[in-house]
């Protein structure tokens, strides 16, 4: 088996519908977004990628690892496959002919509907950029080779895991299995059995150790570490953990979602040595880069399905709930291996306040359980006082924002509002055995505005502040992801215009640009004296 990355310079055009030909006057990287470009930003409309592709002829295997918001694939001028499932991971099996030259080209749009089926829709608080997102490469196989491993660790006292084998056409007759280039050993063919992990470690956030498991020759990387969510803690290796750092876009200005691995690196490295131990990926699937770099450093990842604010209409349209189902399975399938994610999780801030609504949480939280049970499920509710569905799932997970949303009819320190908020909603569930994790919560601030007053950097400061010694010192929450880590492009057209100046988000503790706030400096001097970084 042989993989090949088709990063690099393609050819590419612009146009501002399906109906126009492209002429292929201009160049783009992939990854890479078309309405990043100068003069593109703001438009809708079609980015067409080519690029001239070798192979040995033969089926062969295509792999995106995200396209936005609709993608159509062509082989020598022949559609070879479609997606509307932004963010996602497309795997495309085909023959691709005789050996030699051939034509490989992507499609993509950033066209927004109002379907109800639609995935990403308009009136998400995120922009929705156009463009291939992540990696493309090529594989070459023969039908006995390994398409896909997983590594579920079952007991971090003793380094059992459970692996699961799929080839691509035909299970051979054996398996050559070994640990971390260890001595190979030599079974029959199972589809799933248990091993135990030889001289293994245990990872965590602290001492975050990686393994690799090799099953006839294909390799991944896996580490040992189990999560109890059975009662009202969370516990990582048999000890309570709480949960302490931030939301992140996959977002720049200059990239929008097709951040190189140089910024995506210096991210999550700045949020680790903030003292944060946890990152929740919103509001889509994360790239297998960022996965890497978490699995590396030790920051806990809280994963989850493409979704924001959606409506009962959509939530109970057939098509959307059937995309939302592909999207959770191919999620868990692609970042089954990654110890640093924890939680995974689907539909931000749905309607789940509503009855019609639990047929689909249920579906979603099966879909992932079917394949994965090492890991709780969870969804973000903005509606926790009357949500009806949050029975259904591992973890309660709050969207709250007092001291900045109701702050029209609030004293002007919202700060205030803050611990009396928590405690209403440990009161609520006072009863209820399972962890309970504040999912979202913040304020915005522009860049520069030293007022004092809300949107200034000191308002955010005092809020933040609020907030987390609020989480240390209450039991009943077993950590908060604050809201946001840096500002992020959204829109200055939908109904989050008056909240949104700049046509950015601007809740981030760092500019779009990655320039400290106040409350960054601040938040970590707090850590330090509460004893969180050492």
């Amino acid at each position: 088996m042989k993989t090949t990355s088709l990063n690099g310079i393609w050819e590419f055009c612009f146009t501002k519908d399906y109906t126009e030909t492209p002429l292929f006057n201009s160049m783009i990287t992939v990854p890479g977004c078309f309405d990043v470009m100068p003069g593109k930003f703001g438009k809708r409309g079609c980015g067409h990628y080519r690029r001239k592709v070798f192979t040995n002829g033969g089926k062969i295997m295509l792999t995106f690892d995200g396209c936005g918001v609709h993608a159509a694939f062509y082989w020598d001028g022949v559609q070879i496959g479609k997606t509307v499932l932004a963010y996602n991971r497309e795997e495309l099996i085909f023959d691709s002919g005789d050996a030699g030259e051939h034509e490989l080209m992507v499609v993509t749009d950033n066209f927004l509907s109002q379907e109800p089926s639609e995935q990403f829709k308009f009136f998400y608080d995120f922009y929705a950029f156009g463009g291939i997102y992540s990696d493309v490469y090529l594989t070459e196989f023969e039908p006995e080779d390994i398409r896909h491993l997983a590594v579920i660790p079952l007991d971090h006292t003793t380094g059992e895991v459970k692996i699961q084998v799929e080839c691509f056409e035909k299970n051979p007759e054996t398996l050559k299995i070994a640990f971390d280039n260890g001595a190979e050993e030599e079974i029959p063919f199972a589809s799933e059995f248990v091993k135990k992990v030889p001289a293994f470690k245990v990872w965590s956030p602290e001492t975050p150790a990686l393994h690799t498991l090799t099953v006839n020759g294909k390799s991944v990387s896996f580490g040992i570490r189990t999560l109890d969510w059975s009662g009202k803690r969370l516990l990582l290796n048999g000890k309570e953990i709480k949960l302490i750092g931030c939301n992140r876009h996959e977002s720049h200005p200059e990239f929008g979602p097709a951040t190189p691995e140089n910024l995506i690196l210096t991210d999550l490295t700045a949020i680790k040595e903030q003292g944060f131990n946890f990152v929740r990926g919103s509001h889509y699937p994360q790239k297998e880069f960022t996965l890497e770099i978490c699995d590396r450093i030790g920051l806990l990842v809280w994963e989850e399905a493409l979704g924001w604010g959606n409506h009962e209409p959509e939530l109970t349209d057939p098509g959307f709930c059937d995309n939302e189902a592909e999207q959770c399975r191919r999620m868990v399938r692609k970042s089954i291996n990654h110890p640093s994610v924890i939680i995974w999780g689907f539909l931000n801030e749905a309607e789940t306040n509503k009855e019609s609504v639990r047929p689909l949480i249920k579906r979603l939280r099966d879909t992932i359980r079917e394949q994965d049970q090492s890991r709780p499920v969870t969804f973000a509710s903005n509606r926790p006082a009357k949500d009806c569905c949050m029975d259904l799932v591992d973890i309660l997970s709050l969207n709250i924002y007092p001291g900045w949303y109701d702050q029209i009819d609030c004293d002007p320190d919202g700060t205030t509002l803050i611990r009396p908020e928590f405690e209403k909603f440990a009161e609520q569930f006072k009863d209820v055995s399972k962890p309970m994790i504040v999912s979202e919560i913040g304020a915005a601030a522009i860049y520069g505005d030293h007022s004092g007053y809300r949107w200034s950097e000191e308002y955010q400061t005092d809020l933040l502040k609020t907030v987390v010694n609020a989480i240390l010192d209450m039991d009943r929450y077993s950590g908060v992801a604050l809201w946001l880590f840096c500002d992020a492009n959204t829109y200055v057209g939908t109904g989050h215009y008056l909240g949104r100046p700049r046509g950015f988000n601007n809740k981030g503790m760092l500019t779009e640009h990655r320039k400290p706030k106040m409350s960054w400096y601040k938040l970590h001097e707090l850590l330090i004296e509460r004893g969180v970084v050492q």
